[in-house]
């Protein structure tokens, strides 16, 4: 209905699925793996949560068809493992990537076995660690994907879990708290690293500030604020030099990765006759800019910056327009640590540095004594507006901090405060 009028639309499907789009010749249908029968979002994990070992999470895995998801497996026999599972379809002579005829030639090859794709047990390392990274080798034989997350995530998860593991420091389940919540930037210090040989040796206050910090993206620091206006800055430079100005506003900014890969081996293709040189005039003009950009944000004095002004989390309900709603149904705004390529993940969008996505809950699962597991969630143990648990898990979370998973009867009484009983 339509404001009091009926509106009839007419669904179009063809055998490869339903048409989006059409014209008087045209028709773009679209097949996806989740109209595949047994495909309903997550109903392997029925079987995945009646697994005792090993052999039975790989038969549950057989099952897994939608979504495509990085599982992990542990044992309370030390055993692990993961498995990066989905239906993916195999596509013989195109990548996917484009529409096809829908005539003929272009039929998937049934489907990608569960054996075939990338999983591992109990590895060599010790450890394993995913972050919505790249599983798939090098040299892998099919077609699974294009797009990942950043690396930089798991690169620094590899990295904590490689220095614990060379000190032969057993790992607490407070390691992992720090670890989830692990700030440090990688892709920080392959830039102040690069700052550091363009500064030369009369480096200017913006470029000290950057040059002896850390790389840790807390939310009160003032070199890490500028960090990330200085790495947009740095993005929009050298992307409007390396895309073509028709497909710039197709293609948007590079990431973190491609900028820095530009700039540590640049080319005369994106920099011109004097590429190093003129790489390193542009890590000088663009912090000039970026200086300039955030006196405009916070002020002209750099003890007062902070990426946590900048860098914020509201929660919006999604009733919050109706009158007086916000006041009772919102929360924050609150300052965030972190962004999108950092183990703690608070991405941000293009057009506002305030966070867009991460981890709204976190655990840690002790499988030695499953009583000292630890959760957190956000922002609150109720979801209605008004109670007294609709926002008590906001400071936790935003603290990084978490709170007793108890699994067995009596450590959960000995924590309770509230028991609902149901019944019939």
């Amino acid at each position: 209905m339509r404001g009091g009028t009926e509106v009839t639309v007419d669904l179009k499907f063809t055998r490869h699925g339903p048409v989006l789009w059409q014209d008087a010749r045209r028709a773009l249908a679209l097949r996806w793996v989740g109209m595949e029968p047994g495909t309903a979002g997550y109903l392997a994990s029925l079987a995945v949560d009646r697994s005792d070992n090993w052999e039975q999470f790989e038969r549950a895995m057989d099952r897994w068809k939608v979504p495509s998801e990085n599982i992990v497996f542990a044992d309370t026999e030390g055993n692990i493992g993961e498995h990066s599972v989905g239906l993916a379809p195999i596509r013989r002579n195109w990548t996917g990537l484009l529409p096809v005829p829908g005539s003929s030639g272009y039929e998937w090859a049934g489907f990608i076995p569960t054996s075939e794709l990338p999983h591992s047990y109990n590895p060599a390392q010790g450890f394993i660690a995913t972050a919505n990274n790249k599983m798939i080798p090098d040299g892998y034989p099919y077609n699974i994907g294009f797009e990942w997350y950043s690396r930089y995530r798991v690169q620094r998860i590899n990295e904590v879990l490689e220095e614990h593991r060379r000190r032969d420091h057993k790992l607490s389940a407070t390691d992992f708290e720090q670890l989830q919540n692990d700030c440090v930037s990688i892709p920080a210090r392959e830039l102040v690293a690069l700052l550091r040989h363009s500064a030369g040796d009369h480096p200017s206050s913006a470029e000290q500030l950057l040059l002896n910090w850390d790389a840790t993206l807390d939310r009160n620091s003032a070199a890490a604020g500028l960090y990330e206006v200085y790495l947009q800055e740095l993005a929009g430079e050298v992307t409007q030099r390396a895309v073509p100005r028709s497909l710039s506003s197709l293609a948007g900014n590079w990431s973190a990765y491609q900028v820095l890969a530009a700039l540590s081996n640049p080319t005369s293709d994106i920099f011109g006759a004097d590429p190093q040189d003129e790489r390193n005039r542009i890590l000088v003009k663009s912090l000039e800019a970026a200086v300039a950009r955030l006196s405009t944000l916070e002020g002209s004095d750099p003890q007062q910056w902070s990426w946590g002004k900048l860098h914020l989390m509201q929660f919006r309900h999604s009733l919050d327009r109706a009158p007086e709603a916000a006041s009772l149904t919102d929360l924050g705004p609150v300052p965030r640590s972190g962004d999108g390529n950092t183990v703690g993940a608070t991405g941000y969008s293009r057009d506002s540095f305030e966070q867009v996505t991460g981890a709204s809950y976190r655990e840690i699962l002790d499988l030695s004594d499953w009583d000292k597991s630890v959760a957190v969630n956000t922002p609150g143990q109720s979801g209605q507006p008004g109670s007294s648990h609709y926002s008590d898990l906001l400071p936790l979370w935003s603290e990084g901090k978490y709170f007793p998973l108890s699994y067995s009867r009596s450590a959960v009484e000995k924590v309770q405060t509230d028991k609902l009983e149901l019944e019939p």
